[in-house]
This record gives C-alpha cells, sequence and structure tokens, in this order.
C-alpha cells in the first residue's frame, strides 16, 4: 500500500507499507505506481470542462454533433438525445458493456489466445447498441464506462488530437504529475506488481504482470474510463488541484459538483456522483468531501478532497482482496477483506485532526456545505 496527503499550504507527505513484488521480494516505496482504474474518469471530466471553458465545446452539447457521422451511432440507446453532460454523469441511460455476457465470454477466449487482444472502442461500443435503453435520458442513474468511451471519442473528434495528448498538456504537465502516463500499452515503466485473488471471472492471475515485464492483459480498454498508471502522491495532488479551483475556474468547480437536476433519491440525498465525481456531503462524523474509487484487476484505488479543510489524500493498494468475494454471497470468504472505506476514514481522520479548517471565503472552503 501506498499513501499521501496534501496540506492547505502545499507540503506533501508521502508513507509505504508492504511488498511491491513477493518473487522479487521488493518492498512498496513512496513512488511506487499503479493502475488507478476509475479514477481516471476525474481527468475526463476535467478535460471535458476545460474544453468548454475554452469554447470549444458545450457540455450540452448532444453526441450526434461530434459522433453522429459514425455508423453505429444510431443504434445507441437514446442516441438522439445524449449529451456530453449526461454521459459524464452516468444518467445517459446507456448500460455497461461489463454487464453483457456476450462482452465476457469474447474478451476471456480472445484475450487467451492472445494476452494483447484489446477489443476496439466500436465492438465495446456495439455490446450496448440496438438495445432498449435503461431509462429515459437523464431519469435514472446507471455506472457505464462506455459513456465515458463515447466521450473521449469526442473529445479526440473536436480537438483533433488524442485524448492522451490532450490530458498531458492541459493538465499532468502543468502539474508536474510526473508519475501518472497513459495505460494504453501492456508494458509501464516502474509498475508494481498486481495480485489478484482468483475469483476474478477474466483473469484468474494470481499476479498481473508476467516474467517479462509485461501486463498478463491489455489495460488500453479503459481508455476515458480510467486509463492511467499513478501514484498516491499524484492523485493526492491531482484531488486538491482540480476541486480546489486551482486548474478550473470556480464556475467550472460548481459546474463538476452540481447536483444532478432529477438525484432525488433518499440514497443521493447527501452522497451523488456530479461530473465524474462523487460528492459527499458532510454529516455529523464526517466531513464533506469529492472524489472517487478505483478498481481493476490487481489494483485499488482511493482520493479524497476536503473543501473545508483544503486538504486531500489518496491511497493504492496492490490487491483486489474482496472484490469479486463480496459477490460470492458466503460470509467466510470475506475474512481477508481490504476494507477501503476504513482505511479512506482512518487516513482522513489522521490528516484532518491536524489540519484546521479553511475559511469559507477561500476557494478550499467555497463548496463545503454541498
Amino acid at each position: 500500500m501506498t499513501a499521501a496527503f496534501v496540506l492547505p499550504d502545499g507540503r506533501m507527505g508521502k508513507v509505504a507499507s508492504g511488498s511491491a513484488d513477493d518473487e522479487r521480494h521488493l518492498a512498496m516505496t513512496p513512488d511506487s505506481r499503479m493502475l488507478s482504474g476509475s479514477i481516471g474518469k476525474t481527468m475526463t471530466s476535467a478535460v471535458a470542462v476545460r474544453l468548454a471553458e475554452q469554447g470549444v465545446w458545450l457540455l450540452d452539447d448532444k453526441l450526434s454533433k461530434h459522433l453522429g457521422h459514425n455508423a453505429w451511432f444510431a443504434k445507441l440507446p437514446n442516441a438522439e438525445h445524449l449529451t456530453v453532460k449526461l454521459l459524464l454523469q452516468h444518467r445517459s441511460g446507456l448500460e455497461n458493456y461489463y454487464d453483457n455476457p456476450r462482452f465476457l465470454e469474447d474478451l476471456k477466449q480472445k484475450s487467451a489466445e492472445d494476452p494483447s487482444y484489446a477489443p476496439t472502442f466500436e465492438t465495446l461500443i456495439n455490446f450496448v447498441s440496438d438495445r432498449p435503453p435503461l431509462f429515459p435520458p437523464g431519469h435514472g442513474f446507471k455506472y457505464t464506462d462506455v459513456g465515458y468511451l463515447l466521450v473521449g471519442l469526442a473529445i479526440e473528434q473536436v480537438t483533433g488530437r488524442p485524448y492522451y495528448e490532450t490530458a498531458q498538456n492541459l493538465f499532468l504537465d502543468p502539474l508536474g504529475l510526473v508519475l501518472t502516463s497513459p495505460s494504453n500499452v501492456r508494458r509501464l515503466p516502474g509498475l508494481t506488481q498486481g495480485y489478484a485473488n482468483g475469483k476474478n471471472p477474466l483473469l484468474q492471475g494470481p499476479t498481473m504482470i508476467g516474467a517479462d515485464g509485461q501486463l498478463t492483459y491489455n489495460p488500453s480498454i479503459e481508455f476515458t474510463a480510467g486509463g492511467f498508471a499513478t501514484n498516491s502522491g499524484d492523485l493526492a495532488r491531482w484531488a486538491r488541484a482540480v476541486y480546489s479551483g486551482r486548474v478550473l475556474t470556480a464556475a467550472s468547480v460548481d459546474l463538476i459538483l452540481e447536483r444532478p437536476s432529477l438525484a432525488t433519491t433518499q440514497a443521493e440525498d447527501r452522497v451523488y456522483y456530479g461530473l465524474g465525481v462523487r460528492v459527499s456531503g458532510a454529516s455529523k462524523d464526517t466531513a464533506a468531501s469529492y472524489g472517487h474509487d478505483g478498481y481493476i484487476p490487481g489494483y485499488r484505488s482511493s482520493m479524497r478532497y476536503f473543501p473545508a479543510y483544503d486538504a486531500a489524500i489518496a491511497f493504492q493498494i496492490n490487491t483486489e482482496d474482496g472484490i469479486w468475494e463480496e459477490f460470492s454471497g458466503d460470509p467466510n470468504a470475506l475474512k481477508g477483506h481490504v476494507d477501503m472505506a476504513a482505511i479512506r476514514e482512518r487516513l482522513s481522520s489522521v490528516v484532518l485532526t491536524a489540519v484546521k479548517p479553511a475559511a469559507a471565503e477561500t476557494s478550499g472552503g467555497r463548496g463545503a456545505s454541498s
């Protein structure tokens, strides 16, 4: 495990514990890199919003304006009503291709034949096409990677550049996030070994990096739904930068954190999903926070920013312990479960206890009551 925090004055602390690679007897270091899974959605959202700041597009643009020329577009559920904003909020009515048994069967078979196999983006889109929408646009919530894939394709269409190049130029380079890089190839320099638990229906493990130094699967399938190898320190710095208004305008941050207009269920009263961000309002025992979690075979990650303190935390673990056992129905299977929420709560408590709440009028305090 690695963990990091960033304080209001910009100082950062990083720690590490445990093994980075059992077979090679390598200890984890504070700079160890891991795959961060869906935390990459926070970057996709920020890129989309920055492009709106620059006048490149509008978040309320119909997706058809940018991708309607593709032959597959009309087959998408709710095709003519999809907007960039709805896709970023997971309120498009689209399914997730992971929920389609045909996807699982196809990927398992072809990956076994060729570890470098990655389905094309059109193939992934086809797994959710020609199917009835789950709900009318904006009238429900379904977490779906394919929605973010579509946003990524639209970003490349409007910029005329690869998405990763845009993210690098807009945020990674200016912020000096040198331990963060695209996870779009099987060989990723400095990547810590990841450990599977044998329960994943696609990848049995136990290790994610083979003797040849390459991942045993192709991570490029993540794209704008994830798509980065990074470090806890970079994640903590990113969380503070993006949600405090240091890299986006105050209006843009408000837009990212905005409660969707139809988010009215009881479960969403205090916790809801904005534009690529989980927003948790303050309660009696916890401070308000903005952030995201990430999972990809062999790795788990989490990052949070606390607006009332202008401080951020992040941690990464090189195991997927508990991810698949929790669906088995066997309580004994969870004895070794890595409790991400408990780790996040403990890390937050240690850091925030040492930090005075930021003044309400500062950028760090703005929006703390969300």
